[in-house]
């Protein structure tokens, strides 16, 4: 029988619920009021036996306790250590199961209670010992495990002392990718699975942490797996230290970061490459012509060049075969130039329809050229696009080092010059930078820069040349014509910024502005100066507006507050421009002939256009080239295409103006072939606005003498 007595020599200690003392032979057990608060006794206000505490255990834990505290069969009792469950004795359902884990007897739900039991040997053969309640522990220590084995990590513990490793399956898992390999459970396992060339940088990385001058244990490495594979891994861990400070165990996590550093690596090589195509990209072409210059400025090293290689007329391709095709038409070019690269080279796309190359150690720039025009030939191959062939051809930029350069940008940007001048030279073309180009680059900026300020501040105007009525000798109409007062250089002629600013996009507005301010003044003369036949107005159209801008909804707005007939706004538009995109230049035609204004293709004959296309535009009037009229004086062979547009535009029914008239033998000779009108110097050149009202009323005041009205 247990006594009520408590134990004396086992008073409750810090640390411990509750002290026990079990004499094994009698079967008997005194306890604390402590150890009864956990285990309490099984009749209400008796003593707690040691049956009633081997009942509480969970099934599974019993047999491990009771031989604890069995006699010994040679009379020696021994201490022990033991961990278990209990049935919590706040619960009604103490016979049953749950709690901090584990499955009842009979199956049931119910809370157990984690005990940890130590007993020593005690006087008289007895056991004596503590009763602690470690369920949150266990909880928390249960946690841990669940989220160790949710993450994936790895365990291993070092004890230094002993120089023995414990890996974890999973640890041998990450390590050697197969959770069955053997290891000998020394550090030298696992460093002999390290990549050798970051073997130094782990053991550095765990001496730093040992030795105090790092907290915590904190690498990324690469090891070899079973198959020989490299991956990476990081390993986190934490010493654990005696009192004075010295290490004697480093326990931590494996984990596999192989994905990351995966995506870390394809974010970093996108980073510096062009997706599509795979080749270096602009940032990386320019860091490598920089590590160039800084080459050549120490060492003096061979030379070297910067080629650009902009694909002639790619657009095109987009637009007439779709992206698809377009991006495909890249990456063949792409790859044909990569196997023309020498090897050390640098090839890069930097645009769109622009790649470039470092071409290191040449001798001058004829092996820049040389290169240049092996690249070219590489380009201009028959493309394969399944159901027939395309051609493309490149304009190539060469910039050299030996002219002195301090920054990788400015060799691209003279090699983009050079390749500019390539192109205004006729396309399919290589061209190296000299300083002269460079000098014109400039003054283009300095006219790009003040041609916006001449559209802000109201420098243009515009000229007006009258166009005549051969048959009748009389004015009926005016092209007008963009020129530039500005405010140093004087009046700028129109070839000098009206290529500038197609190429810029100012052609845009400039347009849209020369347009307004046309039909503005031909209002004011009609109205001045009514005839029963209105007089006309032509006025130029960029290729730009056709293509970029809503040319159908600004000729509607314009004519909308104007009050003037359609009729007498005639548009201008170039034989190669309607070429460039036929269908949409026809759309667009159409939409402004449905307004009842007239269209005229301007510089007919000097184009590339087929009879076959010319009908289907819906213009009434063709314009001869000033090239072809001038021929009439001097008897050339061209003077007979004049008469044969003449002739091709009765049969369309199409008006015809000549341009560029510059004697009476030439008014005399379209007079005869049935030219309806004419424009040049021979009648008037262009002049201001207050010069043509001028010239309109001396034509009205004239008009009884019968002359070229006011025309001298």
């Amino acid at each position: 029988m247990s006594s009520p007595t408590e134990p004396s020599p086992m008073a409750e200690a810090a640390g411990a619920d509750g002290v026990w003392e079990v004499d094994p032979g009698a079967f008997t057990l005194r306890a604390s009021p402590g150890f009864c608060r956990l285990i309490p006794p099984s009749r209400a206000g008796g003593a707690v036996t040691l049956a009633d505490w081997l009942a509480r255990l969970h099934p599974d834990d019993r047999p491990a306790l009771a031989s604890a505290l069995a006699p010994a069969t040679d009379g020696a009792v021994c201490g022990f250590s033991l961990d278990f469950r209990v049935a919590d004795p706040a619960s009604s359902l103490a016979g049953g199961s749950g709690g901090a884990g584990g499955e009842g007897e009979d199956g049931g739900a119910g809370p157990w209670l984690w005990l940890r039991a130590l007993g020593m040997p005690w006087a008289g053969g007895r056991l004596a010992g503590t009763l602690s309640d470690i369920t949150a522990q266990r909880m928390a220590e249960e946690r841990a495990s669940l989220a160790l084995r949710g993450s994936g990590d790895g365990v291993w513990d070092w004890d230094l002392g002993a120089g023995t490793v414990h890996y974890s399956p999973e640890w041998k898992r990450i390590a050697t990718r197969c959770s069955d390999t053997a290891l000998d459970g020394t550090i030298h396992a696992w460093f002999a699975r390290v990549v050798a060339a970051d073997r130094a940088g782990l053991e550095g990385a765990i001496d730093m942490h040992l030795s105090g001058e790092r907290p915590v244990l904190r690498h990324e490495f690469r090891m070899v797996d079973s198959s020989g594979q490299e991956h990476w891994v990081l390993v986190r861990g934490k010493a654990m230290r005696d009192v004075t400070g010295r290490a004697v165990r480093l326990t931590g996590t494996v984990t596999d970061i192989t994905p990351r550093k995966k995506a870390e690596q394809q974010l970093l090589f996108d980073a510096f490459h062009d997706t599509m195509t795979g080749l270096a990209n602009r940032t990386l072409l320019l860091d490598r012509v920089g590590q160039a210059l800084n080459r050549d400025r120490r060492t003096a090293s061979r030379p070297f060049a910067v080629l650009v290689i902009d694909l002639d007329r790619f657009k095109t391709v987009n637009e007439t075969h779709g992206s698809a095709i377009g991006d495909r038409v890249l990456r063949v070019i792409a790859k044909r130039l990569e196997e023309a690269r020498r090897m050390g080279d640098t090839l890069a796309r930097v645009s769109a329809d622009e790649f470039a190359m470092l071409l290191n150690d040449i001798d001058d720039v004829g092996d820049a050229i040389t290169a240049a025009e092996r690249l070219a030939r590489s380009i201009a191959q028959p493309i394969d696009l399944f159901d027939h062939d395309i051609q493309i051809t490149a304009s190539i930029g060469i910039a050299h080092s030996v002219t002195g350069y301090e920054r990788a940008e400015d060799l691209m940007r003279d090699a983009s010059l050079a390749v500019f001048r390539a192109k205004q030279q006729g396309r399919n073309r290589v061209d190296v930078f000299d300083s002269n180009l460079r000098r014109q680059a400039m003054s283009a900026m300095r006219l790009e820069t003040e041609l916006r300020a001449a559209l802000e501040q109201d420098q243009l105007c515009l000229f007006y040349q009258p166009i005549v009525s051969l048959a009748h000798n009389r004015i009926d109409g005016f092209e007008a014509l963009i020129r530039w007062r500005h405010p140093e250089r004087g009046l700028v002629p129109p070839g000098e910024f009206i290529p500038l600013a197609e190429e810029t996009g100012l052609i845009v507005p400039i347009g849209r502005w020369a347009l307004r301010e046309a039909v503005r003044q031909i209002v004011q003369w009609q109205a001045r100066f009514p005839r029963p036949v209105p007089l006309f107005m032509s006025v130029n159209v960029s290729p730009r507006q056709i293509h970029d801008d809503d040319l159908a909804g600004l000729v509607a707005e314009v004519l909308a507050g104007s009050g003037i007939p359609p009729s007498s706004l005639k548009l201008e538009i170039t034989e190669s421009l309607l070429m460039q995109d036929p269908a949409k230049s026809r759309d667009v035609m159409q939409r402004i002939r449905d307004m009842d204004v007239r269209l005229s293709i301007d510089d007919f004959g000097t184009g590339y256009s087929s009879l076959s296309y010319l009908h289907t535009f819906p213009a009434d009037t063709l314009k001869i080239d000033r090239a072809f009229v001038s021929a009439i004086s001097t008897g050339e062979s061209s003077a007979a295409i004049v008469q044969v547009i003449s002739t091709l535009a009765a049969i369309l029914r199409m008006d015809v103006v000549a341009e560029g008239i510059e004697t009476e033998t030439e008014a005399e000779f379209l007079r005869d072939i049935m030219c309806k009108f004419g424009q040049g110097y021979l009648f008037h050149r262009p002049a201001p606005a207050e010069v043509v009202e001028a010239l309109l009323t001396d034509a009205t005041e004239d008009a009884s003498d019968g002359a070229i009205l006011g025309l001298g």
